[in-house]
């Protein structure tokens, strides 16, 4: 009888403890699943006057584009899961693009490793230079040397000055970039978006991470502007 007891309070403890395990991982990924989505600070366009000046000419029939790039998020052997944009647009009306980079606190870890830092750098600090890099064909009759350096043109865009809104999370680090004076033509191959470490940049030498964010070959897609957006641009001309 004793030994009943006992193996229904084990059957008891096993079943408890495993129900306590499963709710555990369950709160655990959706945690996860809803901190990983970008703050309200970055959900908006950033407005400055390029993107005012296009707005008072074309209202709301200013277009806004994007492609289904995947993956949005770096996948090289040295840098896997490093960096990532979770949303961009470009708007040509206006000559500009605007993105969302993101890191996670791993991402900090990995620096120290990879650069051999003596200390591992603050979340609070600006650790990575970002900018856009714009390829040209300068051989269109010809497409099988577009891995050739000689027959592509690389124009580096920088963030315009004052264009940048950054947030963080428990997780991740967040910045929203504007570039202006960007244009996609006929020959725009690829718009990529590098990024290099601030305490070891050299542009001559290979990004710390590049994400695409324009191929020719993939198609447009376009959305419209969200009240929000249309409030803000609206409150700025008031």
């Amino acid at each position: 009888m004793t030994n009943q007891r006992t193996f229904r309070l084990f059957g008891r403890v096993v079943k408890i403890s495993l129900t306590v395990l499963i709710f555990l991982v369950c709160g655990i990924l959706l945690w996860r699943v809803f901190s990983s989505g970008d703050p309200a600070s970055m959900s908006a366009l950033s407005v400055n006057e390029p993107l005012r000046e296009a707005y008072r000419e074309h209202g709301e029939n200013l277009l806004l584009q994007y492609q289904n790039q995947n993956p949005s998020i770096t996948q090289a052997e040295h840098n896997r899961g490093y960096f990532s944009v979770t949303q961009y647009v470009f708007i040509p009306q206006a000559n500009q693009v605007q993105l969302v980079f993101r890191y996670n606190n791993s991402t900090i870890q990995h620096l120290k490793e990879d650069k051999g830092l003596a200390e591992l750098p603050s979340k609070e600090d600006d650790l990575f230079d970002v900018t856009l890099v714009v390829t040209e064909d300068l051989t269109p009759n010809n497409t099988e040397d577009n891995d050739e350096e000689s027959a592509v043109k690389k124009e580096r865009i920088y963030p315009t000055s004052g264009g940048c809104t950054r947030d963080t999370t428990s997780l991740y680090t967040y910045y929203r970039y504007t570039f202006d004076g960007v244009t996609v033509e006929d020959l725009t191959l690829g718009v990529f978006v590098d990024v290099y470490y601030v305490g070891d940049l050299n542009y001559e030498e290979k990004a710390y991470g590049t994400l695409c964010i324009y191929n020719s070959s993939y198609d447009w897609i376009t959305r419209g502007l969200t009240g929000e957006e249309i409030g803000a641009l609206t409150r700025k001309e008031d």
